[in-house]
């Protein structure tokens, strides 16, 4: 055998045999036995500590170099991260968007709401790729929503976390005030953002039998939204009430949307969610 056919054996050996050092199980070199009087000695084919011939078995005297500990270490490292990061690749996070509000982010009046509500149009639209969750209640307030609503068990660190936050309209429907309302949603989007979350919040589109004063209260609610601090703070702001406005957002009963209308507010869901997301 050539020799330096050889020594790549003995390479090969040497670092299949270092785990087994580590243990104590060590192996000797066969090709390195000297005998004196009636003694043999060799090294451990791995570590290289040496070791010699008692009662027909072979037994270290000494210990490894430290250094060969240090670099079997090391290379022990290096696998498990390489493994990990295989593993990551093969099972990758998918991103979640989680949709937060009142009925009308239930989908309440939608034909079926697994697929034409807003989550539901959102889930059609990026399929298996994207985790999205329906967090809608029926009947519930900005105010109880921003008390009651934790997305603590959804988020996960190393993927995208996305927020659609709606509500107000049941507020406005029992005497809410504007700047009061506005405040506590600031407060809950802030502190979703700072949980890591991308944040992005919806004003609220007219319902009927709203009286004249809450009315006030809605649209300065509103303004609020699109022109106060929010957009600056890094929350993203989806106006739903101007989309309802320029007739794209049809209601069913004077508060739910319609399936169009549904469609309608699902165009700004997409548009800010993929832009979260970082779709193209």
């Amino acid at each position: 055998m050539k020799a330096g056919a050889r020594q790549g054996d003995v390479e090969i050996m040497k670092i299949k045999q270092l785990p087994e050092c580590l243990f104590g199980r060590h192996l000797r070199d066969a090709h390195g036995v000297r005998f004196r009087d009636d003694m043999a000695f060799s090294r451990c084919v791995g570590c290289r500590v040496a070791m010699v011939k008692v009662q027909g078995r072979w037994r270290p005297v000494g210990r490894s170099p430290l250094w060969q500990y240090l670099a079997l270490a090391a290379l022990l490292l290096l696998l498990a991260f390489g493994l990990q990061r295989w593993y990551a690749a093969a099972h990758p996070k998918h991103d979640i968007v989680v949709f937060v509000g009142d009925s009308i982010t239930e989908g309440v009046a939608a034909s079926d709401p697994l697929t034409t509500s807003r989550p539901g149009r959102y889930q059609v639209h990026a399929g298996n790729d994207v985790i999205v969750a329906n967090e809608g209640v029926n009947g519930i307030t900005l105010g109880s929503l921003a008390g009651l609503v934790s997305l603590k068990d959804y988020y996960q660190s190393g993927r995208r976390n996305v927020v659609v936050l709606g509500g107000g309209s049941n507020d406005f429907a029992q005497n809410a005030k504007a700047i009061p309302l506005f405040k506590t949603l600031q407060d809950y989007a802030m502190r979703l953002k700072d949980d890591g979350w991308i944040v992005g919040v919806g004003t609220v589109m007219a319902r009927n039998g709203l009286p004249p004063e809450q009315e006030r209260e809605r649209l300065a609610f509103n303004r609020m939204i699109v022109h106060g601090p929010l957009k600056s703070q890094g929350i993203a702001v989806l106006d739903f009430d101007a989309e309802h406005r320029a007739g794209r957002v049809p209601l069913a009963d004077g508060v739910h949307p319609t399936d169009a209308g549904y469609a309608g507010m699902s165009k700004l869901d997409v548009a800010f969610v993929d832009k979260a997301l970082e779709k193209h």
